[in-house]
């Protein structure tokens, strides 16, 4: 048995946290306000994670697109415009506390990785009032936000195990002598059906050959 040692990845900690992100966006002068929000396209990227004693420190942003109404006609008490969009970047950051799995504690040099990072729920509130061809419209979109990020940590530890010796190469070996003996067991009889074939002509043939031991060949000629 020949030893060998692995290097595995073990989870050595687990921890999730909730955070509270806010911003106050303001529409563009050279954009149309807002009539109505049709909807909100929202992704939690988080760009770095860090360890550190009991902890995992990060920075992120939650990316976002909001699809809105404006307004460009009103006839009859029925408006009309196009769509339009506002896409933008809240960054935030902080730390989640890790709970140990089957070791002391976590520190330094342990690697965060990131199960889950989420919107988990979000309130909009539109505001700066104006009007728009008699309609009411809003410049500015205050954005409050609950994010929850999860974070696993890991630490690579060394692992001996037992493994069997050129098992591979020696049944490889086993092989192709087995094939190489075949191969010549095949050419030798190969062989002698070649000196059984001619024997076979020799003297199965009703030919010349006994003509010539019963001296009706000289006669004939």
């Amino acid at each position: 048995m020949k030893k060998k040692i692995l290097q595995v990845p073990v989870i050595v900690g687990k921890g999730s946290e909730q955070f509270f992100v806010e911003k106050d966006v303001a529409i563009s002068p050279s954009s149309p306000p807002i009539y109505k929000i049709e909807k909100i396209d929202k992704k939690v990227v988080v760009t770095d994670a860090h360890v550190i004693p009991g902890k995992v420190i990060f920075n992120a942003f939650i990316w976002k697109n909001v699809t809105y109404k404006t307004v460009e006609d009103v006839c009859d008490g029925i408006v009309s415009g196009k769509l339009n969009h506002i896409t933008f970047k809240i960054p935030f950051g902080g730390f989640v506390e890790i709970k140990p799995i089957g070791c002391d504690k976590i520190k330094e040099g342990d690697v965060a990785e990131l199960l889950e990072a989420f919107v988990e729920g979000e309130k909009d509130f539109l505001h700066d009032e104006t009007t728009c061809k008699g309609q009411k419209v809003f410049c500015s979109l205050l954005e409050k936000d609950v994010v929850k990020l999860t974070f696993k940590v890991v630490r690579f530890e060394h692992v001996p195990v037992c493994a069997e010796e050129d098992k591979y190469d020696d049944d490889k070996k086993d092989k192709e002598k087995c094939k190489c003996d075949k191969y010549d067991d095949d050419k030798k009889d190969d062989k002698c059906d070649e000196k059984d074939d001619k024997w076979d002509k020799r003297y199965d043939c009703r030919g010349d050959y006994y003509a010539k031991c019963r001296g009706s060949y000289s006669q004939k000629y």
